[in-house]
């Protein structure tokens, strides 16, 4: 832990103060006015273009919206005032990050709303590919905690927050859970929200122990120790809640990984002798899609089914697709 701290904290000439970072973090610290206007200006803005990006599969428009987005600053002042003990710059950093959480749904469930009809929700790569956090998250969203709060107390450093940035999804992830909710599909919305929750408590609480590994626990000489201690444990209590989901959803992926390949072995079996091949076999959202390609007709598809009955739940939706168009739904 030592040689940790010295890593963080190597000495004073690039030790960032206490009350620059609180500068930097908290919006009613300094020129509070001109903070706040551009904090929402950049929100809502990065908000409608990550709902744009994500509907339209975008990638680079949702990575602008990650840039620009300025999210990770109420975290970033929950884990600062967690270590110095500020019970004000909490509670208003709660407050702030709540309202942008609100805000970032609210215009991801408009833009659901208005194209509902036009686009398929549940098979958009930007929108499937957030909506089914695992433990992996978690252990990258630290990392990514690590880096930004370590960026933040190094005046060395401070040239890497961009990269922070796009590394962690924080208003894409809310703008898929406003497009899903506006679009009635609530599970998806659950999934996306769970990875926001998950992302957020990641860095708040590496935030709060890069925080005190750089000194500003003790630099912070009129600290609420109380208060502090208090947001700490809720931070950690929280990650360790959000541990369950994160398992389940882990276990199920390995699962469907399972279950993918065996449904894929089963079909080849299926058309053993025959001049029918096997295009593809994968997961969308919770169904299992088969897609074989040949001449004429397939054999008897009812063999298929029972064959994948026995080793695949019933639980489990299974597409089968032709080529010539023909589908069998389990």
């Amino acid at each position: 832990m030592g040689r940790l701290q010295r890593v963080i904290d190597p000495g004073r000439e690039y030790h960032r103060p206490l009350a620059e970072i609180e500068d930097a973090v908290f919006l009613d610290v300094g020129a509070t006015r001109g903070k706040t206007t551009r904090f929402w200006a950049q929100l809502v803005l990065a908000s409608v273009i990550a709902a744009g990006g994500v509907i339209g599969d975008a990638t680079p428009a949702v990575i602008g919206a990650m840039i620009i987005a300025p999210l990770g600053t109420p975290i970033y002042g929950l884990a600062l005032a967690a270590v110095a003990g500020r019970r004000r710059a909490l509670r208003s950093s709660l407050t702030l990050l709540l309202s942008g959480i609100v805000v970032n749904i609210l215009i991801g469930v408009l833009i659901g709303l208005v194209t509902v009809n036009r686009v398929a929700v549940d098979v958009n790569p930007q929108i499937v590919g957030r909506t089914a956090p695992t433990v992996l998250d978690l252990t990258v969203a630290i990392a990514v905690g690590v880096a930004g709060s370590f960026a933040l107390a190094r005046k060395d450093v401070a040239d890497i927050l961009a990269g922070v940035a796009i590394a962690i999804s924080l208003v894409p992830v809310l703008a898929v859970v406003g497009i899903t909710l506006g679009s009635g599909h609530f599970r998806l919305a659950a999934g996306a929200f769970i990875l926001f929750v998950t992302n957020a408590a990641a860095i708040l609480i590496a935030g709060a122990v890069v925080f005190t590994l750089a000194g500003y626990k003790q630099e912070a000489t009129d600290r609420d120790e109380r208060a502090g201690q208090r947001a700490r444990l809720a931070i950690i209590g929280l990650v360790v809640v959000l541990l369950i989901p994160l398992t389940a959803s882990s276990f199920q992926i390995l699962l469907y990984e399972v279950w993918t390949r065996k449904a894929e072995g089963i079909t080849r079996r299926w058309l053993d002798g025959t001049e029918w091949k096997v295009q593809d076999v994968s997961q969308t959202s919770d169904q299992i899609v088969i897609t074989v390609i040949g001449p004429d007709t397939a054999p008897p598809m009812e063999d298929l089914k029972a064959a994948l009955r026995e080793e695949i739940p019933e639980r489990v939706p299974i597409s089968i697709v032709e080529d010539s168009g023909r589908t069998g739904d389990l």
